[in-house]
């Protein structure tokens, strides 16, 4: 297995270049990042260090060169389970084009290889993230709720509150209900609360967060891509701009 080259960047020693990158792309938009900040032992006694904390979104961010395994997901969602903390993973290198429809400029999109996939605990979880600005694992109490759960199990006394005690019964139904007919587990609750291919956006209050589409009004998401990917790194020399 060929190692990846060690990179310095403003006095940080990173693993590969591709961190270094992200760190300068973090700095263009001057989000505040903490590299390997602290390493955490999950409940089935797996390690995890974290690549980047970003105090500002409350968040993980992972960053992978190859395309993300199953394993890798699996760790991250536990992480984010234990934590109540977003856990994103970006994987390939900062390949991105411009998403249009006609004349119309949606911004910019993850593309080739690259990707950005966020995690946010049990699929029946209801706190609030600062690192997205949409709901994630789009569900809604009052009109999303498998009506054939309350036929299927009679004798369940199923809340009529929306809670997240009622939400945790009504995925637990939803599941059993789902591995008995199809004979296997609901790859609606495989990773959680989960999307699989996200873009940056700017939040209510002004900060940047993650979201569905891509904001054709944030021109920096591109220029900081742009001074990441220029970023001249080598043989384990700082970087700067070229």
């Amino acid at each position: 297995m060929i190692k990846s080259i060690e990179t310095t960047y403003k006095g940080c020693r990173f693993r590969s270049r591709l961190e270094a990158r992200w760190a300068v792309f973090f700095d263009s938009l001057k989000l505040q990042w903490e590299y390997e900040k602290e390493g955490y032992e999950l409940a089935d006694g797996a390690r995890y260090l974290p690549d980047f904390w970003l105090p500002s979104m409350d968040c993980f961010f992972e960053v992978k060169g190859a395309p993300t395994t199953n394993l890798e997901r699996q760790t991250a969602m536990q992480l984010s389970i234990e934590c109540k903390k977003i856990v994103a993973i970006a994987s390939g290198f900062m390949n991105i084009e411009e998403l249009r429809v006609g004349s119309r400029s949606f911004g910019e999109w993850p593309a080739k290889g690259f990707n950005i996939e966020v995690f946010a605990g049990e699929p029946h979880s209801m706190w609030h993230a600062v690192s997205h600005a949409f709901p994630m694992w789009n569900w809604t109490f009052e009109k999303d709720l498998p009506p054939f759960l309350r036929e299927t199990f009679p004798d369940e006394q199923i809340p009529e509150d929306d809670t997240e005690a009622t939400r945790e019964l009504l995925v637990k139904l939803d599941r059993q209900y789902f591995r008995a007919k199809r004979g296997t587990e609901h790859p609606k609750y495989k990773w959680g609360r989960y999307e699989g291919s996200v873009s940056w956006a700017r939040g209510p209050k002004g900060n940047y967060c993650f979201a569905l589409e891509p904001d054709p009004k944030l021109n920096e998401i591109s220029d900081a891509y742009k001074a990441a990917r220029s970023a001249r790194f080598e043989f384990g020399e700082s970087g700067g701009y070229v």
